[in-house]
């Protein structure tokens, strides 16, 4: 008899610890896994790699958008008459809009990365808003200046 409560006793202390085993590994994967409370903290955890990527995702976007939106506009107006080249719709609103002028997309996720080094509690500075100050106009590149416009 006296076997069996030993038994017992060990089994349910191996229950206990591979349950508690598992709850913390648990917890640490849901640490591991957490998603960061601020921008700066989800740019800062990703790899370089992913940085770049996204960088080259938004322009590539930006410049979709850019095109789509102008080649819309110009559907949109009456084609009645003869208008130069450089008066059409389509021109004058892809003069326009802000461009990316850096040749390498790499300054571009170098300077978010400065950025949120410098500053890793800004809320108000998304990745979005961030890539849209770096276009010219107004072609901020100083981190400085874009914290300022962010209004922090």
């Amino acid at each position: 008899m006296r076997d069996w409560s030993i038994a017992r006793v060990v089994f349910v202390a191996v229950v206990a610890l591979g349950s508690s085993l598992l709850i913390v590994a648990g917890a640490w994967i849901a640490a591991a896994n957490a998603t960061p409370e601020t921008p700066a903290g989800e740019w800062l955890s990703w790899s370089p790699e992913s940085k770049l990527a996204y960088v080259r995702g938004y322009l590539h976007g930006f410049e979709r958008g850019e095109r789509n939106a102008c080649y819309f506009y110009e559907e949109k107006k009456p084609t009645n008459s003869p208008v130069p080249v450089e008066k059409l719709p389509r021109r004058i609103c892809l003069d326009s809009l802000p461009e990316f002028t850096e040749p390498n997309s790499q300054i571009y996720a170098d300077t978010i990365t400065s950025y949120f080094t410098k500053y890793p509690h800004d809320r108000e500075g998304g990745l979005p808003l961030i890539m849209d100050l770096l276009a010219t106009p107004p072609g901020l590149k100083n981190i400085d200046q874009i914290h300022a416009k962010l209004g922090n």
